[in-house]
């Protein structure tokens, strides 16, 4: 992992591989190693990019008021240009979908396409109730509980019961770059302003969905209503996997997205 200033920010970013650039984008935890998997896979063929979120890991934690979906697209196009990167895949799950959402609406030239996973259009009641919950928990007894509750809703019974290494694995490292409460208060605030819905049917690069029936903290629906926007988008349903389905089942979730990514290299 290295440090890297890319403006008006400075973000962690990992490498791995070399071939077609992936980048992957996470989703509120803000680490780039809830991707590890995927990277572990893909890096075989593509140069895989992952970065920790402003306010997250080891990035810089910028004034309250400049957290945004928005804020963080163009810190992904910043880091693209300072990395050389003109046109990129981008995988993007639950808050990482919104950015995609982003750059694909105001920078569709900048991808090949786009993968989201487990994420949502606009926050509804239900979406709003489950993040200021952990808010009011964030402010109120502090990040260690904010991490543990938050495990809950992400992992889901499912993936402590089998896969608790991996939900351990992303908690340590959240418990040791854990930002202030109002950092955690801020950013959980731009999950519930995101709002390109009107905009979704401007979205014309290519377009896969993965969403979970059993996601307990974005509703499956969601995936539904991204695919009714986005003209000509694929969706793939998966029956069990939580909101971390891409962690619960990698190797299932990187099944389906691999031939779909062949399909855009063939384009070229």
């Amino acid at each position: 992992m290295a440090r890297i200033d890319v403006g008006k920010i400075t973000l962690n970013v990992e490498e791995a591989g070399e071939g077609p650039v992936f980048i992957f984008v996470p989703g509120l935890v803000g680490l780039l190693n809830a991707w590890s998997y995927q990277v572990a896979h893909f890096s075989k063929r593509y140069r895989c990019i992952s970065f920790d979120h402003r306010g997250a890991g080891e990035s810089d934690n910028p004034p309250l008021d400049q957290y945004s979906t928005e804020a963080i697209a163009g810190d992904v196009i910043a880091m693209m240009d300072t990395l050389g990167i003109e046109k990129a895949h981008v995988a993007g799950t639950s808050t990482g979908g919104a950015i995609l959402q982003n750059l694909a609406i105001d920078y569709p030239d900048r991808l090949r396409c786009c993968i989201f996973s487990n994420t949502w259009t606009k926050a509804d009641e239900y979406v709003r109730r489950v993040q200021t919950a952990r808010k009011q928990i964030a402010l109120s007894e502090g990040p260690e509980a904010y991490v543990k509750i938050s495990s809950l809703f992400t992992n889901g019974s499912m993936q402590s019961r089998y896969n608790l290494d991996k939900v351990m694995e992303v908690e340590r490292r959240s418990l040791e770059t854990i930002a202030e409460p109002q950092v955690l208060a801020a950013r959980l605030d731009m999950t519930m302003n995101h709002d390109r819905l009107d905009e979704l049917h401007k979205i014309r690069n290519p377009s896969l969905i993965i969403g979970t029936r059993d996601d307990a903290t974005v509703p499956f629906y969601f995936s539904e209503d991204l695919h009714a926007a986005i003209e000509g988008s694929r969706l793939i349903v998966v029956e069990e996997g939580g909101h971390y389905s891409f962690r619960r089942h990698s190797d299932e979730w990187n099944a389906l997205v691999t031939p779909f990514l062949d399909e855009m290299e063939n384009q070229v």
